[in-house]
């Protein structure tokens, strides 16, 4: 810190980096204009999602293998608490994360059940975003709404790195995403490939003339159900006169925030990421309602409850 009356002495190295903080931080930079192959951003940033957990090195070594190839590139960890294998869970944070992003973001996901096949690994453009991951299903959601640009099968062997049969994360993936963050063209990388990446089984919304029936796909930290019914799956003027159904209980309108009922009770809301949540005030809906992944959840107006 200086001191009043003190003056700093800028080298050059301080007004490059004085002037990408103000692009970075400049309100009127568009990010949109850019394509997935320019980054609008001084730095590269890598986000990592896996369900390597943090009791074992998995994420260290995974970091160490990006950074030892690019050691200016941002890591951001989105999370490596998905359960084991749970392909639905890791899709669904996945595309729920993506958007906060700038484009050209390079999205590195690992679950990998299959880790050792013959299963391809896959980096993606999306939209203005970047993605390598194995293509199992994990990149459904996001490819299910963004338009797919370019797309190779990551199977040029990367100089310098050793190859094992039960972490590709760290031999094959993660090289890939750091020479990917340095420019390397997407064609060096891997193979074009024409097929189209590998859908997952996410749960589909089902209306009638009176119901919407949807369900649960994730629980986060606070015990927040969260549906895979969207503001648009609920079509009505008055939000208040919407009543959800879930686990035997009902509640009664859609409030816009958990702040608009007391402490302690039930309540639904239209979450960040667009889709219905069932929540209790300053609570777990989980725990009250005894609930979890695929619990079903129905909607109709008040008025329309019988079958």
């Amino acid at each position: 810190m200086y001191e009043r009356g003190e003056s700093a002495t800028f080298d050059n190295r301080d007004l490059l980096s004085l002037c990408r903080w103000k692009k970075w931080v400049n309100p009127r930079l568009n990010v949109s204009r850019h394509s997935a192959g320019e980054l609008p951003i001084s730095r590269p940033i890598i986000t990592l999602l896996t369900d390597f957990g943090r009791d074992d090195t998995y994420v260290a070594q995974l970091h160490g293998a990006i950074l030892s190839r690019n050691p200016d590139v941002r890591l951001v960890d989105l999370t490596h608490s998905i359960p084991p294998q749970d392909l639905l869970a890791a899709a669904f944070l996945l595309d729920e994360a993506v958007d906060a992003f700038p484009a050209g973001t390079i999205h590195l996901a690992v679950v990998d059940p299959g880790v050792g096949s013959d299963r391809p690994l896959v980096a993606a453009e999306l939209g203005e975003h970047r993605f390598v991951a194995p293509d199992n299903g994990l990149l459904s959601l996001i490819a299910g709404r963004l338009d797919q640009r370019n797309l190779v099968e990551l199977d040029i062997p990367v100089t310098g790195s050793a190859r094992s049969n039960t972490f590709h994360a760290r031999d094959i993936m993660g090289p890939a995403a750091a020479l990917w963050s340095l420019g390397q063209p997407l064609a060096e990388l891997g193979t074009p490939r024409g097929a189209p990446l590998v859908d997952l089984a996410f749960p589909q919304v089902v209306s009638s003339e009176t119901r919407i029936a949807g369900q649960v796909v994730h629980v986060d930290r606070f015990g927040n159900l969260i549906t895979n019914l969207s503001s648009t799956d609920l079509p009505v003027d008055d939000p208040s006169q919407l009543v959800f159904e879930i686990a035997g209980c009902q509640i009664e309108g859609l409030v816009t925030c958990y702040a608009d009922r007391p402490i302690d009770a039930l309540l639904a809301v239209i979450g960040s990421s667009g889709r219905l949540e069932i929540a209790v005030r300053d609570g777990s809906a989980a725990t009250r309602l005894n609930a979890n992944r695929d619990h079903p959840v129905e909607a109709f107006l008040n008025g329309d409850n019988q079958e």
